[in-house]
């Protein structure tokens, strides 16, 4: 009898420690048998002080992802310290749905020159995005994002937007760049800031390659060295999301309505108003970045651009610290 309930004993020990090595193996390999979920791959490049403002950005994304969504964040960088992970890992930390791995890109695209900019500080990390494509060589498709970018619902609308014989798909620009002299069109011209990605067919294409090509050729004259030489060679097969998906974070809605009006194609201008009030993705492009310098435009402070950035800091744990790191003037 005794020895029955020691061999009992034991057996109920096994049953349990089997079923804790099962939730830590189902957690750590993605498996989706404890919850059904929809599993949304991110990327972001980082370097230098954009851990903060990417962890600004992750943190908003997982703020407004449903419960049933799950983020696999992929964070391409180089030489990031410990640290700079630890605040990063934060979100991963605070929110069960997601997951964050590190993508150490080495010295890649470190031979290649980068032009000078008197309002961008141009890294390495700026290329990063064009090696999507042999970074995830069993997946489909990815979302990549700059880290100056606010999210603001839930992504499974956006990453399932159709990009069906697609190379990207993201906001439009207005065309109004060098890219001019190399392409006839520009109605599938992109902002490179926030795009999906069909990882299948940039395989196929060859897009990677191509563009180191055509960026070593031409570096002397192109003045955004990710935004114009990816368009270049990959225009022909680009498409754009509706208006109301990405917002530049403009200083007013007269600002945001005015920068379509050098577009090529007819742009529904109610839907970039009602993104502006009610913004999908906010991007923080042109008129300065609110964590370098108060921005203006015409001498007047875009101040919702500004209120927006804080507000979302003032959510993470690191808000004192961003205020601290970041000169205000």
């Amino acid at each position: 009898m005794i020895q029955n309930q020691k061999v009992n004993k034991y057996f109920h020990k096994i049953i349990i420690l089997s079923i804790i090595s099962f939730i830590i193996l189902s957690y750590h390999l993605d498996f989706k048998i404890i919850k059904k979920y929809n599993y949304i791959n991110v990327a972001y490049s980082v370097d230098g002080y954009f851990h903060y403002i990417t962890h600004i950005s992750m943190k908003s994304i997982m703020l407004s992802q449903k419960p049933t969504t799950f983020i696999k964040f992929y964070i391409l960088c180089s030489n990031i310290t410990n640290e700079q992970k630890k605040i990063i890992d934060r979100i991963s930390i605070q929110h069960y749905n997601c997951k964050i791995e590190y993508i150490d890109m080495g010295n890649k695209f470190k031979d290649l020159k980068i032009p000078k900019s008197s309002f961008v500080d141009w890294t390495t990390a700026n290329f990063y995005r064009i090696e999507l494509q042999n970074l995830f060589p069993n997946e489909k498709k990815i979302l990549f994002l700059d880290g100056d970018t606010l999210i603001y619902k839930d992504l499974n609308e956006l990453y399932n937007y159709n990009i069906s014989n697609k190379f990207y798909v993201g906001m439009l620009e207005n065309g109004d760049f060098n890219a001019k002299y190399y392409i006839k069109k520009f109605d599938n011209y992109i902002n490179t800031g926030v795009i999906l990605c069909n990882l299948e067919e940039l395989r196929k294409g060859n897009i990677s390659e191509k563009y180191i090509e055509f960026y070593k050729k031409n570096i002397d004259v192109i003045r955004y060295p990710v935004n114009e030489g990816l368009n270049i060679v990959s225009h022909e097969k680009n498409s754009y999301f509706d208006p109301k998906y990405v917002v530049i974070a403009f200083c007013n809605e007269q600002d945001a309505l005015s920068y379509y009006d050098k577009a090529t194609i007819k742009i529904n201008k109610t839907a970039v108003l009602e993104a502006y009030r009610d913004p999908y993705i906010y991007h923080f492009i042109y008129y300065g970045k609110p964590w370098k310098i108060i921005p203006r435009n015409n001498k007047k402070m875009c101040v919702d651009r500004f209120v927006r950035f804080y507000e979302m800091a003032r959510k993470t744990d690191f808000y004192y610290e961003i205020l601290e790191r970041f000169v205000i003037y």
